[in-house]
This record gives C-alpha cells, structure tokens and sequence, in this order.
C-alpha cells in the first residue's frame, strides 16, 4: 500500500508516524564464475564439482571441459567457493555484478612434454596405509606439485613435466623422499614404503565413433572427442574430414565421453571393453548440446535464427529473445550479454542505442574476447563494422549507415565453399545461393587473419557485379568468436543455404 501525506501550504499540523506496508526493495542478485584447475598439474579441472557456499545456501555446479564454472542469481555478501583438492576462495558478491574467482592452481607447465605419476604409501613398520599424507614433486623450476592420499593410500598427478625430480611424503609419524624419472606419455608407477603392492593398471581399450549435426545430416570436422580417466591425464583427438575419432589407450570400464564443437558440448558415458575398441553406431553421431545459453535479436520478419537452432537440437527454453532495446537490455553497465554463451543479431536488428555507445562497444568486445560468441547476418552487418572494422570491406561508404545493402536479386548465384569444415559437411565445394529479396549486405573483401568460408559474384542493384565476394566470414576475437553471414534464413532460401547457417552454428 503505498501512503500520501498532504500537508497545508498555511499550516503544519502534528501527525502519527505512518506504518504503512511498503515493500521493501530488493537489490538485484550478482553471479560468480571463475576456471578451475587440477591442484596437482595446474591444468582445467574439466567436470570437476565446484561449491559456493554463502549463509547457509550451498549450491553445485560442474565445470565444463574448459574447467569454467558459473553460479548465477547469487545474493550480494561474502561468498566461499570450494575448489579441487578442498581449496576456498572467498568472493565478494556484488549486487547486479559478475564475481570472478582466481583460482591460484591454474598456471602453465615449464615444459610441454609430460607423463603421469601414481602410487600407493604403506608404512611398513606397522604394515598400515598411509591415508591423508601429502605428497609433492618438486620440479625444476622450483615449482611443487601436490596431492593427498585416498582411503586406501593412493595419489595421482595426472601431468607432471619430463625428467627426474624428488617425491616426497609427509605424514604425522612418517616421511620419505625418493628420485623419480618421468616419460613423456607414460605412467610411473611409485611404490612408497615398499611394503604396498600397487594394483596393476585396468587394461586399456579403445573408443571409435563419428560426429556429425544433431540432424544427421553433415559430419563436423575437428570437432573434439576426449575422455579423461581418473587420476590420468586427458585422451583427445580432433575428428577428421569425415567426423571420425578413434581414442586409444583408455582404461576399460565405465568412462565419460566429451564431443566438443565451438559453443556446443554434449557427454555421454561409455563402457570401454578391455582390449577391445568401442564401436559407437553411426546413427548416434548427432552432436547434441547438454546446455546452451543463448540470446537471439529479433530483426526482420524474414530472419528467424531460432528455427536454425530448433534445427540444430537445441532447447528453446534455452534461448532467450529480445527486441528493438537489446542493446540497453545486454549491454548496460550490469552487462547482462555475460549470462549467456552465444549471441545472435539477426538482420535488421535495431543498433541506433548500440551504434551511439562507445561503452556498448566495448562491452560486446570484452564478451568475446572473454569467450563468447557473436552471429550476425545481413543487414545487421553495420554493427560488425562499427565494432570491428578492421574485418570486413563492405561495399559503399563506411561512414553511412547501410551503405553496403546493396545486393540485387539471384535467383540461383553459384558459390566456392573454401572453407575445409564447410566442404566435409556439405560433401562437396561448390554451393547454390538464392537471395529472393533486394538490399542485402554486400562484402567486398575479408581483412587480415578473417576466415572465409565461401565467396561469389555478388550483383549489385546498380547492374554491376562485385567478383569474389565474400559471403561468410569468421574471426577470433581473443578467445571468442564472430561469424558474419550475408544470407540468413528466410522463406525461399536454397537448401544449400539452410544446410550452411546449420553447419555455422558449430563455428561459435
């Protein structure tokens, strides 16, 4: 209820207090995100559980093969996040703010080069296990690695550098330091104490499969296949031109398989037979992302980019749309573009507000560079070429809005798919463009370390043809992605066109 309060202009009368039943505001919640590492190694902790613990309030989360985590609508106070290896971190959370957790296990290895190392503690003067002894190689560089004894005295470092360095383990009552030689690619196999037998390794098997779109249709070139067993280093392999993967030397039993393209991420668990390779059937090679965030821009009534991921497998409860004010809804100071993975601009998306705004701009480039991805299509190009100039020529004067709509009508333009990823999913390299409406976006030439993927003679409304244009093109923007696409989907467009912007999905 709210209460009003009249006052005479000639007299100030007493009056009570007013209870009224105000509702009291409430401050926007805040997020917490961060990378995990492996303490022993320094490497992502790819599937590990990561805590946050704030006022009684104890939330999971499992970090995907990046090790990134994200906890959202987290309330604004003094957070703990629980790291590998029982580590915490606290957080301040602010209000409407993203929280970055610094995980200080992550680091870069001195040597690329690198085996593994497990092993077993036994006191044998009590023939007992050594459960809870810290364990630490100390390396080169002065570096230490550590880890802790299980249940049943058991370490492991999954990458440890090449060469020879001192093991050592500390417990109340025991200690012992011993020289161990490590192979690049191998196991080493430590027996501490020498009284504990260590258990012979699970015979290794294998892994075959193939991944292609979630509708079956296209195989996905280096696309990322990986398993990582437990207390082992990662076993991955870049599929082929036929969206084939084989992964060898895999520890028999029940494993965790990650297929991995761009943005898209889907794991599956696997029973690995002992000496024996996996066959995965052929029919199960959609990639099929477990979870996906993604904002899309309304923009013309013909470009529905949101039927392209339906297409694609992906959840529409997972995509979230906007309208005209995207920019000021995404891109305000509480930079909401940061709670999704994926944005999409489709043609004719509103810029004025974000066009205006040089905060904007900065804004959509740290999304990317921090790891997200930018799709946008056709006359939506201004924005790409506000923000980043430098990628693409596109026809007319940069300095007027819409100068580069200029594409006429074809009804069927034949173009040169160049791009190695496109040709293995489309199975050849020439493609067939239909641009059924005038005024679309003409490139005229891709900049400096820009990716094309297929160009055409592009004809201008005017009667005269810009030669070798580029239709698609693609850049990395410090770890993120852009792709810009002439065509987008709309009533008439070619097959071809349609099975391209599927395939383009797995670019970002």
């Amino acid at each position: 209820m709210r209460c009003v309060l009249l006052v005479s202009a000639l007299t100030l009368l007493p009056f009570a207090a007013c209870d009224c039943d105000v509702e009291p505001l409430i401050a926007p919640p805040g997020s917490v995100t961060g990378v995990a590492c492996l303490p022993e190694s320094g490497v992502p902790a790819a599937g590990v559980t990561v805590e946050l613990r704030l006022e009684g309030d104890e939330r999971l989360e499992v970090a995907d093969h990046d090790g990134a985590f994200l906890f959202e609508d987290v309330p604004a106070g003094l957070a703990t996040v629980v790291l590998p290896g029982d580590r915490r971190e606290r957080v301040d959370v602010r209000s409407g703010a993203v929280a970055v957790v610094d995980d200080q296990a992550c680091r870069e290895l001195p040597d690329d080069a690198a085996g593994s190392v497990i092993g077993r503690v036994c006191n044998r003067h009590v023939e007992e296990l050594v459960v809870g002894a810290t364990v630490s190689i100390l390396l080169a560089d002065q570096t230490v690695l550590e880890d802790t004894t299980d249940g049943e005295g058991r370490f492991a470092f999954a990458s440890v550098p090449v060469g020879t360095h001192v093991l050592a383990v500390s417990a109340p009552g025991f200690s012992r330091a011993e020289e161990i030689t490590v192979t690049d690619g191998e196991q080493t196999d430590v027996d501490v104490g020498g009284a504990c037998a260590i258990a012979p390794p699970l015979e290794a098997g294998a892994v075959r499969g193939r991944v292609c779109a979630p509708d079956g249709s296209g195989w996905l070139i280096d696309a990322r296949a990986s398993i990582t067993p437990a207390g082992a280093a990662e076993i991955f392999q870049l599929t082929d031109v036929e969206g084939r993967f084989l992964l060898e030397g895999v520890p028999s039993g029940l494993q965790t398989l990650v297929i991995a393209k761009g943005s898209f991420v889907s794991t599956r668990t696997v029973a690995i037979p002992p000496g024996d390779v996996l066959e995965l059937p052929e029919d199960e090679c959609g990639l099929v992302p477990d979870e996906l965030r993604i904002a899309v821009v309304r923009g013309s009534l013909y470009d529905h980019v949101e039927e392209v991921l339906d297409d694609v497998g992906v959840d529409p409860a997972d995509i979230d749309l906007f309208d005209a004010d995207w920019a000021e809804q995404l891109l305000g100071p509480d930079e909401r573009v940061r709670d999704y993975r994926i944005l999409f601009l489709n043609c004719r998306s509103a810029e004025p507000s974000y066009l205006a705004s040089t905060a904007m701009q900065d804004r959509l480039r740290a999304f990317v560079a921090d790891g997200g991805s930018l799709h946008a299509s056709d006359q939506a190009y201004d924005l790409i070429e506000v923000t980043w100039p430098d990628a693409a020529d596109f026809y007319g004067d940069d300095l007027v809005r819409s100068a580069g709509d200029r594409g006429a009508i074809a009804a069927a333009l034949p173009a040169l798919v160049v791009d190695t990823g496109l040709v293995a999913g489309l199975g050849r390299s020439d493609a067939t463009l239909r641009y059924a409406l005038e005024t679309w976006s003409v490139m005229v030439s891709a900049g400096p370390d820009v990716d094309v993927y297929l160009t055409a003679d592009s004809p201008l409304m005017d009667g005269t043809v810009v030669t070798g244009s580029p239709q698609i093109i693609g850049f990395d923007h410090g770890v993120g992605r852009v792709v810009y696409s002439s065509f987008h989907q709309e009533p008439g467009s070619h097959p071809d066109q349609l099975q391209i912007l599927r395939l383009l999905m797995f670019e970002l």
